[in-house]
This record gives structure tokens, sequence and C-alpha cells, in this order.
């Protein structure tokens, strides 16, 4: 089994992207499901607990599909006679934080192809999974270990800016079928 660096799985959007399931995004999602019912924000906070507990003590995988988390919430609260507040779960996914870095050292040093090829399948995957918010971060560090130098160059310059021009024609692509979606390089 992998250790992650926190206890609770991440959770997979489409085929090729993963976001951080965090507690705090547990509680709000169940804190604003109670909002305007008969339950007490405190017992909304309570089941959120519940859920992260279940998840990091018994939850045997390390990642888990968004369609399967929210079913579980919503089965955990219909058990607790709690069905209308499982109707109005919110099934807004976390944001995915994709790291450029890491999909520049999977594509290797000087192999821009595949890593705009990877960075595609990222961007698509997680924007048709159904994610509102998708962030790119490690610009930077994944220049320079495409370009295979410590030191920014102009090349580094250029190919920063290939980069971002590629995200924006993606996410100008992505629009049109899901003009919601938030994507970004957020560094």
């Amino acid at each position: 089994m992998i250790a992650l660096p926190h206890s609770l799985p991440y959770i997979r959007i489409g085929s090729a992207s993963l976001a951080l399931c965090e507690s705090d995004w547990l509680t709000e999602t169940l804190t604003k499901a109670a909002r305007g019912t008969d339950v007490p924000i405190w017992m909304a906070q309570d089941i959120s607990r519940g859920v992260e507990s279940f998840l990091i003590k018994h939850y045997k995988g390390t990642v888990i599909d968004s369609e399967d988390l929210f079913a579980r919430i919503e089965k955990t609260l219909a058990s607790l006679g709690l069905n209308h507040v499982a109707a109005k779960i919110d099934k807004t996914l976390p944001p995915v934080r994709i790291s450029l870095s890491e999909i520049a050292r999977r594509a290797g040093s000087g192999y821009e192809l595949a890593f705009f090829r990877l960075l595609e399948e990222q961007l698509k995957s997680a924007a048709f999974g159904g994610a509102t918010v998708v962030e790119c971060h490690g610009l930077r560090n994944g220049v320079r270990r495409l370009v295979s130098t410590k030191k920014w160059t102009g090349r580094c310059e250029l190919l920063k800016g290939e980069i971002t021009e590629f995200v924006d024609r993606v996410r100008n692509e992505v629009a049109r079928a899901r003009p919601e979606l938030t994507l970004m390089i957020a560094s």
C-alpha cells in the first residue's frame, strides 16, 4: 500500500485526474446541505467527521471515485433519516491541482510533445470529469525540468509562454462545453 501524505483518499475525477479529499471541503459540503433544514450546523459537522473517520479508518483504497464518495455520503445521511439533507448535497468537487513539474518529470527532459500530450489529457480529464476548478502549479520547475537547466534562460521564458498559451487554448476549447470551469496556472 502507498503511504499518503494525508490520511484521506484522493478523489478520482475523470479518467486521469485526482483531487485531494480535504476535511474542510467535506465539512463545507455537508454544512451547505444542512442549511435551511431542521439539521443544526453542529450535526452536519459531526456527520462530516464521521465520514472522514470512515475514509481514514475503514476505506481500503487510496483513491475513491467521486460518484462513489457522494453515494456513500448520501447513504450515510439516509441511514440517519436525513434524506432531505442528502437531496440537497451539492456535488461540486474539490479543486484539481495539476503539477506541471510532475508532468514534465513523466514526459522526460526535452520531450515537450509528450509533456503537452500528458498536460492536455490531465486538463480534459478534470474538466470533463466534473471539476469546476483546475489549478496548474509548478510552472517554473516544470519548464526548467523540460529544458534540463537549473538556471532560467531565454529558452525557459519561451517555453513558459508556450505552456501558458496552451493552457489558455485548452480552457477556451473546454469552455464551450463547460463554461463554469475555472482553469488557471496558479504559479
